[in-house]
């Protein structure tokens, strides 16, 4: 084997190793997911409620979905304490860095649909919009399965246009049936890893 054979093997094998970290890492994530599909499904029908009981000012749902948040953020902290292969993994600061971003741009919607006094304070469709964007970059990251979720979000938000007083109901429930499933299969698979007596991880 000469210089650059060798060199191709050695860059082949970072690769496997890089992938196999980072696929240990998104497999940890598993049960985080699923909880979070109870939380965040939970805050879509909460902020239903309040918008049928007449709330039409930003503070209920700031205080509902700054509530969520902070929990979502904790629990990630408690679950992933631990466990050496998260905050090295080259994939999971790309999946903070696309949902921080979707994050601040829900924000940003809201608050200029308020400033614009328009009859929603978070869209429900334009949510699905930001969702698809997210999940298509997640796809781009993970998978080409994400592309399909995305596609969903993307004909949720033209579906909603037809049940406007519904929306968030919907989006509550394909948000949950995304997360839960895709913790679901994720945590499946980490425990698939962890029966095999494998150091590795398997990819996902």
């Amino acid at each position: 084997m000469n210089r650059a054979e060798a060199n191709q093997a050695l860059e082949l094998i970072r690769r496997v190793v890089a992938q196999a970290r980072d696929d240990t890492a998104l497999q940890n994530w598993g049960v985080i997911w699923m909880l979070h599909a109870f939380v965040n499904a939970g805050g879509f029908v909460g902020t239903h409620w309040l918008w049928s009981q007449g709330h039409r000012v930003p503070g209920p749902y700031a205080l509902l979905w700054a509530g969520l948040l902070g929990f979502n953020i904790l629990t990630i902290f408690i679950l992933k304490r631990g466990q050496t292969a998260g905050a090295r993994s080259f994939v999971e600061r790309q999946i903070w860095a696309i949902w921080t971003t979707f994050i601040g741009g829900m924000v940003l919607v809201a608050l200029i649909n308020w400033l614009l006094g328009l009859d929603r304070l978070f869209m429900p469709a334009m949510a699905c919009v930001l969702f698809a964007t997210a999940f298509s970059m997640m796809g781009a990251l993970m998978g080409r399965v994400w592309f399909l979720v995305a596609a969903a979000f993307a004909l949720a938000a033209l579906g909603m246009t037809r049940v406007p007083d519904q929306a968030f109901l919907v989006l509550a429930g394909l948000w949950f049936a995304v997360q839960f499933g895709g913790g679901f299969a994720l945590h499946r698979a980490r425990l698939r890893r962890l029966a095999s007596g494998s150091v590795g991880a398997r990819l996902v």
